[in-house]
């Protein structure tokens, strides 16, 4: 059953900006002002009830009181914007403390102002703060990429995987020396993987959804975002998004939700220390027609 939005005629301004952004539910009626019409679908993204000025609107699907009025000084000026965003920086570097739930939940908070497709918000979290099990985590990961160096390393490991896994090998190749120095580095005791970071977030979309990649990225990049804001470190850590993704064992401790895929994973915790400087950025490689 579809949910089909409302308006009230005697509130309509006439203005048709739902006509504008929802064409398919939204129609000029003969008085000028708008109605509702019965099309094949409705997102229940909100946009209707949001643009309207005069609350003509109204969305059996979403709660009235979720449609917050947003003071126009809300909008941060690029001059503000840009400054915050060099700050944030790849942390690997944490105070041995805790990260407070509630942090957490506003990271989450703003995690699902995300854009996502067709406003199915299906992206799913997982947050582990257990110390433990952070442990175990990290050195089951360690161990596996220790073996997995080794075996590249020798001659016929390396032949193995240039024959049989063609497109492992040309992806994990340009990782080698990195993999190498952190083997390296997790034999003498460090932890590589987690940085002994106090908080790990995984970021899941269902199996085989074409459009969730994107929206987990988009919403892990707005908690590195929110992180910065709260005076917290992040980092993104692909060494354990991938074996998340390919070893069940990983999966299973890691807690990944049934019928989900993780595609991305964070680290946050308390930085030591603050970066008095950004760091230069090439100039945009753009092509502009028109």
């Amino acid at each position: 059953m579809v949910i089909r939005p409302s308006v009230n005629s005697a509130k309509c301004g006439g203005c048709l900006h739902c006509v504008d952004v929802c064409p398919i539910n939204f129609a000029r009626a003969e008085d000028g002002k708008a109605r509702a019409v019965e099309g094949p679908f409705c997102a229940e993204c909100g946009h209707c009830a949001a643009v309207c000025a005069t609350g003509a609107i109204a969305h059996p699907g979403l709660a009235a009181s979720g449609f917050e009025r947003i003071a126009p000084d809300a909008r941060l000026p690029y001059g503000r914007l840009l400054p915050f965003l060099k700050m944030r920086r790849s942390r690997r570097e944490f105070k041995d403390e805790r990260v407070p739930r509630e942090a957490i939940e506003k990271l989450l908070a703003a995690a699902v102002q995300a854009p996502n497709s067709c406003n199915r918000q299906d992206v799913r979290y997982t947050v582990i703060t257990d110390r433990v099990l952070l442990k175990r985590i990290s050195a089951k990961i360690s161990s596996d990429v220790l073996r997995l160096v080794r075996l590249m390393d020798h001659p016929a490991g390396r032949l193995f995987f240039r024959i049989f896994r063609r497109k492992e090998h040309q992806a994990l190749e340009p990782f080698m020396p990195l993999m190498e120095a952190a083997a390296q580095a997790a034999a003498g005791g460090m932890d590589v993987v987690l940085y002994s970071a106090p908080c790990l977030i995984l970021v899941s979309a269902p199996k085989g959804d074409p459009c969730g990649p994107e929206d987990a990225v988009y919403c892990a990049a707005n908690i590195q975002l929110a992180a910065e804001a709260l005076g917290l470190g992040t980092c993104v850590i692909g060494f354990v998004t991938e074996p998340c993704r390919g070893d069940a064992s990983i999966r299973r401790m890691c807690r990944v939700p049934e019928g989900y895929e993780v595609k991305t994973s964070l680290i946050v915790g308390v930085p030591k220390f603050p970066y008095p400087a950004s760091v230069p950025k090439l100039p945009p490689k753009a092509e502009y027609f028109g």
